[in-house]
């Protein structure tokens, strides 16, 4: 529970702060970078959990990765004036061009996953329930 509390902290903070001083950014591009964040995060997270990673985890994880992008980009190519009040056309293009989305996400990731990872790596080395 406090895993989540903590991810789910980390991802809008480091998202609003990170997008804070920059004037020309409008919210569906900060939600599209939140829920690119939560996408990749939840699904590096599965992977961390998972016991034995085969063929199948991976491809499952890739697959699911690469409907959420196809499915995104291509709602964004088309979607002109689907939202009454802002148009989300084009928005993942415009912010996956930014070297900001990507460094900010980069951040995310590794900031969220650690505690994870280092109770991980701690369990195994201590109680390794392979022995």
């Amino acid at each position: 529970m406090l895993d989540a509390v903590w991810q789910a902290t980390i991802i809008f903070f480091i998202s609003y702060y990170s997008y804070q001083h920059q004037s020309d950014i409008d919210t569906l591009s900060l939600g599209f970078s939140l829920v690119f964040s939560m996408m990749t995060t939840s699904l590096i997270h599965v992977v961390l959990q998972t016991s034995r990673i085969d063929w199948s985890v991976v491809g499952s994880t890739a697959l699911s990765f690469l409907v959420f992008l196809v499915f995104t980009l291509a709602y964004d190519a088309t979607c002109v004036n689907c939202i009454p009040y802002e148009s989300p056309y084009h928005v993942s293009y415009r912010t996956m061009r930014q070297a900001r989305f990507w460094f900010a996400n980069l951040f995310i990731l590794i900031t969220a996953l650690l505690p994870r990872f280092a109770v991980k790596c701690i369990y195994n080395t201590i109680l390794n329930p392979l022995h």
